[in-house]
């Protein structure tokens, strides 16, 4: 039963990603709702699950941009492995440490798919590509931080039995 509420929770958030998310916000203003549920589970759940999170989405979102492969996949697992190695010193279970920690998860991941897509041969200002495609889309995600992680937190305390 929670391997379908699993496969159902991805169709879920790709429906939003792939649908949803594209009708309400313009193409750069987009929030990155995979890179948001990563981030969460990584938190959340520790790096095995981020990493298997990750290498899902990351194809997932591949496939669904039809861009360059890897695009996705490889800055994720990067920012998996850095958030995992630092997230037991500075997070605290709170709402705005996850709205922060995502926006900053933002931030380094279009840092990485940059420096990818320079690596690649592609013309790219990277000055003008933060500003326009990375800095708007952090307060988004920031925000989806927030709401993931009520989402989440509550589904912990199900878990763990507690009665408030």
């Amino acid at each position: 039963m929670m391997r379908l509420a699993l496969v159902l929770s991805g169709f879920l958030i790709y429906f939003i990603q792939a649908q949803l998310l594209p009708t309400i916000f313009h193409t750069n203003w987009l929030p990155n709702l995979i890179l948001t549920i990563i981030v969460m589970i990584t938190l959340f759940k520790g790096r095995r699950m981020g990493l298997i999170s990750a290498v899902v989405g990351g194809i997932v979102h591949d496939v669904l941009i039809s861009n360059f492969f890897g695009l996705h996949l490889f800055p994720y697992v990067i920012v998996v492995y850095l958030l995992s190695a630092v997230k037991h010193r500075i997070y605290e279970e709170r709402w705005y440490w996850s709205s922060g920690i995502v926006a900053i998860c933002t931030l380094l991941d279009g840092v990485i798919r940059s420096f990818m897509i320079l690596a690649s041969g592609g013309d790219l200002h990277f000055g003008l590509y933060l500003w326009h495609m990375v800095l708007p889309v952090m307060f988004w995600n920031g925000l989806l931080g927030a709401i993931v992680h009520g989402l989440l937190w509550r589904k912990d305390d199900e878990q763990q039995g507690y009665i408030w």
